[in-house]
């Protein structure tokens, strides 16, 4: 090669590898990459390996990657990437990808504090956003003038963080209930479900002298159920932006108030529910097999050995499934406690009987806006928000959630849910036309104040449960004095002073 042709060549290989270089530069500029953790509270919105439906892969599932690929037609600077699998539920995972700005740009957790999350700069604040339209909602549906309207209030306001701001948003609903044997009811005699909590007792009853036994929850949902029945009688009070969903901050204010507290010689109103809320908890359980912090409630109903577990809906559908079980299931929502029930096993004459809505648990699977996606720029996260109101729009939103089928969509009118769930759905729907119902979560005093307090009232709870196990008082005097520690450190974390109160 001539000298000339070799410095041509060189120059030419200079000036393409600058055009290379620089369209993907371009590219890089003009194009937006979203990555998506997939996870979800029922059940995982991760494409699976397969569509065909198995034992080893029994809800097979690509629904979201589908929409995705109808948003990016939309929005062709688009593009969205759905992991694999979810690092959602593996909170030490979830830190640590948080912690170096590495976390899908939208990412299903449940965080045992969003306003720590928020202070550290880890998530987005989305309350305005909410505020605003969403276009993907049609004119003059509920959500097209503010995207909040898709989601009932109460619910919604469940879902604030304890400083009043919304940091994710929610893409269904869990269905819950206690799910049951048909066999075992009709062996034992039980020929309607319990819609009290005296009449669930007298079922265990029931099924308890068969030998077998009753109830076992997979997790304590009832006993949120039941703290929001029993202290609504005082919620006038502490509701003082009279929203009808009592805050952290309400919380900590009414028990600077003296109007919430825990005490094992009680003298207030509150202080003797708590007690009689302890009593029932355990009242619930009586019927308990031994070492029943081990019992796998899952696998033992699974076996015919129990005549009915509190689940939610993806533990519902696995059952309903399963076609090992060889017995038949039905489900129905939380027996509601009466005032009659209240005096009896509270043992507490003060409880007026308010109801909570049954057949939900309110909202779940939150996703948020990640600072990863501040880190990218703002287009981005403006086209994670924008994609998260494309997901919520009824249309696509229906066919999120009833494709994988164990959940609920956010609209109470979808029309293709999981069979198994329409007495849950019929329920609640009924429940929702009473404006003296509350949702479930509105008063969660155990899930207010961080995860030390949470694993700080579920052990105490547990302890006193076991037969022979810690004393009422013994546990309400360990209840006292982490209550006022975790109240103490809201307090400074948020801001709030006494004479914010006063």
């Amino acid at each position: 090669m001539s000298k000339f042709k070799k410095v041509l060549s060189v120059l030419l290989a200079a000036v393409l590898g600058t055009v290379v270089f620089s369209s993907f530069a371009g590219c890089g500029k003009k194009g937006i990459v979203i990555e998506i953790d997939g996870g979800g509270a029922n059940g995982n919105f991760n494409t699976t390996v397969s569509m065909d439906k198995t034992p080893e892969n029994p809800y097979p599932y690509n629904t979201l990657e589908k929409l995705a690929k109808e948003y990016t037609k939309l929005h062709p600077d688009v593009k969205i990437r759905i992991n694999k699998t979810s690092i959602g539920n593996d909170r030490e995972s979830v830190v640590a990808k948080l912690s170096q700005k590495q976390a899908p740009h939208l990412l299903f957790q449940v965080s045992p504090s969003w306003e720590e999350d928020a202070k550290k700069g880890w998530v987005v604040d989305l309350t305005d956003e909410l505020e605003k339209p969403n276009p993907y909602v049609e004119a003059g549906q509920p959500g097209s003038e503010k995207w909040k309207d898709l989601y009932v209030e109460k619910e919604l306001l469940a879902t604030q963080a304890g400083d009043g701001k919304h940091y994710f948003v929610c893409l269904e609903k869990i269905p819950i209930g206690i799910i049951y044997n048909k066999a075992i009811f009709e062996q034992a005699g039980i020929t309607k479900v319990p819609e009290t909590f005296g009449e669930l007792l007298d079922a265990q009853a029931k099924i308890a002298a068969l030998g077998t036994n009753p109830y076992f929850p997979i997790y304590d949902w009832y006993d949120i159920f039941l703290e929001v029945s029993i202290f609504s009688r005082l919620f006038e009070t502490y509701d003082i932006d009279n929203n009808q969903f009592i805050s952290t901050e309400e919380i900590a204010r009414a028990y600077y108030k003296g109007d919430w507290g825990i005490s094992s010689t009680p003298t207030t109103e509150a202080e003797k529910m708590y007690r009689a809320y302890f009593r029932l908890m355990k009242a619930k359980c009586q019927y308990y097999p031994a070492a029943h912090q081990s019992y796998d409630a899952l696998e033992e109903f699974l076996r015919g050995k129990v005549g009915m577990i509190e689940a939610t809906g993806g533990y519902m559908a696995q059952i309903a499934a399963d076609q090992k079980k060889g017995f038949d299931v039905g489900v129905f929502g939380f027996p509601t406690l009466t005032a009659e029930d209240y005096q009896n096993y509270g043992k507490d004459d003060l409880h007026t009987g308010a109801s909570v809505y049954r057949g939900t648990a309110g909202l779940c699977t939150g996703y948020c806006v990640t600072n990863r996606a501040v880190k990218d720029g703002q287009a981005t996260v403006d086209a994670c928000i924008d994609f998260l109101k494309f997901i919520t729009a009824p249309q696509n939103n229906d066919r999120m959630i009833n494709d994988l089928g164990l959940g609920l969509p956010i609209s109470a009118e979808s029309e293709n849910i999981n069979p198994l769930f329409q007495p849950l759905v019929d329920m609640y729907n009924e429940d929702l036309k009473d404006p003296n119902r509350y949702d479930w979560n509105t008063f969660c005093s155990w899930n207010k104040f961080g995860k030390e307090y949470y694993d700080k009232f579920l052990n105490t709870v547990w302890a006193y449960q076991v037969k022979g196990g810690t004393d009422l008082d013994i546990a309400l005097d360990e209840m006292a004095a982490a209550t006022k520690t975790a109240i103490g450190n809201y307090m400074k974390l948020n801001g709030w002073t006494a004479d914010r109160w006063d």
